[in-house]
């Protein structure tokens, strides 16, 4: 019947069109002519077939019958196998016909455990579910390895993965959900896990662990060299170094690889030296594949060619790889349970991958990269219209569902979900982000972005427009912002977008020449936000000759003509404060419910904010009509006059998103959106009276001492430890031990502050803030939101210095400098303390009078920023801290 069909479409397809046809089934002959009688039987015999062809023919279509086709290797494509604009080649699978390319291999025999040393390392009442399939007696002896890999470590080959009825299944772990945290790490290679299971795993062959030691978007996959179960301890390798350390109260792991964890439905465990695969089926009957081959196929210099309609799927790398050439297509294919990504293009030009479904990608979905910087000539690749959705299973951070960079290409109409860190990302120039539908992304990271840039101050021109972005919050550290331009990115065009739900929906971390406008904020924690972070924390790295941010400004010709008359503000940028944020415009957006402004007021004033409609109090302001499938279909206000007022244009909200086109792997598309918690609203900045943070009494004891560092109950007044004030928060408010311990007096007419910490042997006792160990006091007057925050910030060293990272203008900054203010430390084995003498009027301040007050210690050993409370973000945010009260 399926052959009959087949015929009659081959019929059809000749008498429409002088082209050449060939045919492709699962029961064909390489050797046979590829005709629908006897037809060719696999990819790589089609191109053969077609290369053989003479130079001067026609368009071509390679028809591929019902079935599954199997590869060990990828099928390479190169310049030879190329038509031309007007005789193009396409590979595609037949009208209605279900084409599987898989680099898998069937699983099947599968019997009842009788090994003895197995069935005692499983779980006693999982037993009876487990299942062995014998893999070497089936001739399967390549399972690939486990690598260490994660955050900056590249994409080694993964290995041998199980998939069930087209779904992965999930490697033995333990947890099976979430993870667990870390208690103490006595070294580099030891660490105390927050577990009492260890001594089941002291048998494994080949445990590993997968952990965020410190960063919530810094992962590692790495193996357990060995176990105290006694000690709760796991042995690492000296070899693998976490680039940030291990941090314990904020590092959290799980366990895998663990034939001692298989105790869910759906877990397997690979036994390599045996060549034995251990499986509890999720049902009875199934069809169970082991992916085996690298990809499907592989392109070099291809033009002019077209790969439509196909299921890719169980490959240990990326499916399929674009390597220059012109106007490559995949369309309406469906790539999933790969161990790398989807597709990824890399120079060329006018490639495009359109109408796919994709899911379940080790590693990200779609990376195009192209175009040329130097010259801003752009590439012309296009992602549009793809659904994909359940990405980064292996590596879960900076895997970007798709992503582009070079120059001039395009992201559009594709729905995204379901993605542990980042969704979108464009680096370089010129690129177009538009009529996206992004949601429930970056649900397990921190500090990280759904739409994410960073640290390039020429990577300008790009364009987010008319986006749908929902249900974005983040797991945990500082959460989940939208739209993040990290470390002074620059000249983001953010225009026409929908946010609904979003914990930080634009987040411009210190950048210039941002455009916000025409935006639409519903529901969302913090809608705006600007720092000046060159100015604080990163202005040793701003300033830095050899950092990222001067050498890629080196990279680039950015003050040539070209990129002068393509960005006017950029040539003169080391001349023009690179370290303050300027010329960001933030105007006619609509924001209703949570927090529109979080725009820094230090440098307010070289920015532009204006004619913004605001209803913070309000959500229900503005109404998000959205269809049966929660499709969005129209934005309406309250007081549509005020929108109007302000020149709001209406965004083409029906535009967003996906489309029927019959380049479409699938339609209609369902996809289930999670409702998630934001974080609960800040209180109000201070109008009148106080916000509802800690006051500490500050008592006034005369003194005489000068500050000597060295801390003794007999010169310095009340070190009684029950009077100590403690550090022992992160700034994300996470746990820090051990504490450390400070005292504040003021004597009328000077405030008085000691501090006694804890000192690690890899200490650094440089006079840089955020690299060498040291303490930072902001604070500001009480009684309004417009004071200027003070910071002074001292080293461990003994050096000092008055910081600008508050905001404070010129006038109180000289006052602070012009007062005497004094700062002594001292260094002794196994710790270091510090004593501050503020005189009152340096600092604006009177006997009786509040201050909003923020202490910070900095630990460089192991990365930590310590507070009195956290602030969650910048450590001079001291009005999110507590007050300080000066006794009369």
């Amino acid at each position: 019947m399926m052959m009959t069909r087949f015929l009659a479409l081959a019929a059809a397809a000749a008498a429409a069109s002088a082209q050449t046809l060939l045919y492709v089934s699962p029961t064909g002959d390489d050797g046979a002519p590829g005709t629908p009688q006897a037809p060719l039987a696999s990819l790589a015999g089609a191109r053969a077939r077609v290369r053989a062809l003479p130079a001067a023919r026609g368009p071509v279509t390679v028809l591929f019958a019902e079935g599954t086709y199997r590869f060990a290797q990828p099928v390479a494509f190169e310049s030879a196998d190329s038509g031309r604009e007007a005789a193009p080649v396409v590979y595609r699978a037949a009208e209605g016909a279900v084409v599987r390319f898989t680099g898998g291999v069937d699983v099947t025999g599968w019997q009842p455990v009788t090994d003895e040393a197995a069935v005692a390392a499983l779980p006693r009442e999982v037993r009876g579910h487990v299942r062995v399939a014998d893999l070497r007696a089936r001739g399967i002896t390549d399972y690939g390895k486990l690598s260490v890999r994660g955050f900056a470590m590249g994409s080694p080959p993964a290995e041998a993965e199980l998939f069930f009825d087209d779904q992965p299944m999930t490697l033995a772990r333990w947890p099976n959900d979430g993870f667990r945290g870390v208690r103490a790490r006595p070294d580099i290679t030891t660490v105390a896990l927050d577990s009492d299971r260890l001594a089941r795993w002291t048998a494994e062959k080949d445990p590993w662990i997968f952990a965020y030691w410190h960063h919530d978007w810094a992962e590692i996959y790495e193996p357990i060299l060995g176990i105290d179960a006694a000690a709760q301890t796991v042995t690492r390798s000296a070899n693998v170094k976490p680039q940030y350390g291990i941090t314990p109260g904020r590092a959290r792991w799980y366990a895998l690889n663990l034939l001692g964890e298989l105790d869910a439905p759906g877990e397997y465990y690979l036994d390599r030296d045996a060549g034995r695969l251990y499986f509890w089926p999720p049902a009875a009957d199934g069809h169970a594949v082991l992916s085996l081959a690298e990809g499907i196929l592989r392109a070099g210099e291809l033009s002019h060619v077209t790969f439509h309609g196909f299921i890719m799927e169980a490959c240990r790398g990326t499916g399929v790889v674009v390597q220059g050439g012109t106007r490559i297509q995949v369309s309406a294919c469906t790539l999933r349970n790969l161990g790398h990504r989807a597709v990824s293009v890399s120079g060329g030009a006018r490639h495009a991958v359109i109408g796919c479904d994709i899911r379940d990608c080790g590693e990200g979905g779609i990376s195009m990269s192209g175009g040329d910087r130097a010259t801003l000539t752009p590439a012309g690749h296009n992602a549009e219209n793809n659904h994909v959705h359940h990405y980064s299973r292996r590596c879960r951070t900076y895997k970007s569902a798709i992503s582009v960079s070079g120059v001039g290409n395009r992201i559009a109409h594709n729905l995204i979900h379901d993605g542990p860190h980042m969704a979108l990302a464009a680096g370089g120039n010129d690129h177009i982000v538009e009529y996206n539908e992004i949601h429930n992304v970056v649900y397990e990271s921190g500090d990280a972005g759904a739409y994410y840039v960073g640290r390039d101050w020429t990577q300008r021109g790009n364009i987010l427009r008319h986006n749908y972005w929902h249900q974005i919050v983040g797991a945990t550290g500082h959460g989940g912002m939208t739209i993040y331009l990290d470390d002074q990115h620059c000249g983001h065009t953010i225009h026409g977008n929908v946010f609904e739900r979003c914990s930080r929906a634009v987040f411009i971390g210190g950048g210039d020449d941002n455009t916000v406008t025409n935006n639409v904020f519903v529901d969302c924690w913090k809608a705006a936000h600007l720092d000046n972070r060159g100015m604080g924390w990163q202005k040793a790295a701003t300033d830095d000759p050899n950092g990222t941010l001067r050498t890629r400004l080196r990279d680039m010709p950015y003050q040539n003509e070209l990129w002068a008359r393509r960005y006017p503000q950029l040539p003169n940028i080391l001349d023009d404060d690179p370290n303050v944020p300027k010329r960001n415009l933030f105007a006619r957006n609509v924001s209703a419910g949570g927090s529109w402004d979080d725009i820094h007021q230090g440098t307010r004033q070289y920015q532009t904010v204006t004619d913004n409609v605001v209803h913070d109090a309000d959500k229900t302001w503005i109404t998000l009509e959205k269809d049966a499938t929660g499709r969005l279909k129209g934005v309406t206000f309250k007081d549509p006059k005020a929108v109007e007022a302000i020149g709001f244009e209406p965004i083409p909200v029906d535009r967003i998103g996906l489309y029927p086109s019959p380049l479409r792997a699938s339609w209609p598309v369902a996809h289930s959106v999670r409702p998630i918690r934001l974080p609960e609203p800040e209180p109000p900045k201070p109008q009148a009276g106080l916000p509802p943070n800690p006051v500490l009494q500050v008592p006034r004891v005369a003194s005489t001492v000068e500050p000597d560092g060295q801390l003794q109950p007999g010169e310095w007044q009340g070190l009684a430890p029950e009077r100590a004030l403690e550090l022992r928060v992160h700034f994300d408010g996470t746990a820090v031990t051990p504490p450390a311990r400070a005292w504040i007096t003021h004597d009328g007419t000077s405030l008085r502050i000691a501090l006694l910490t804890p000192l690690d042997a890899k200490r650094n006792l440089g006079n840089s803030w955020g690299t060498s160990d040291a303490v930072e006091i902001a604070l500001k007057a009480a009684d309004g939101a417009n004071a200027d925050t003070l910071v002074l910030r001292g080293f461990a060293g003994g050096t000092w210095v008055i910081s600008d990272a508050g905001g404070a203008g010129q006038a109180s900054l000289e006052r602070l400098r012009q007062g005497n203010v004094r700062y002594a430390a001292r260094v002794e084995p196994g710790q270091w303390s510090a004593e501050w003498i503020l005189p009152l009027d340096a600092i604006g301040a009177s006997p009786g009078d509040r201050l909003r007050f923020n202490l910070t210690l900095r630990r460089t050993a192991d990365n930590t920023w310590v507070m009195w409370r956290p602030t969650h973000g910048d450590s001079t945010h001291c009005e999110r801290v507590g007050t300080l009260e000066l006794a009369p």
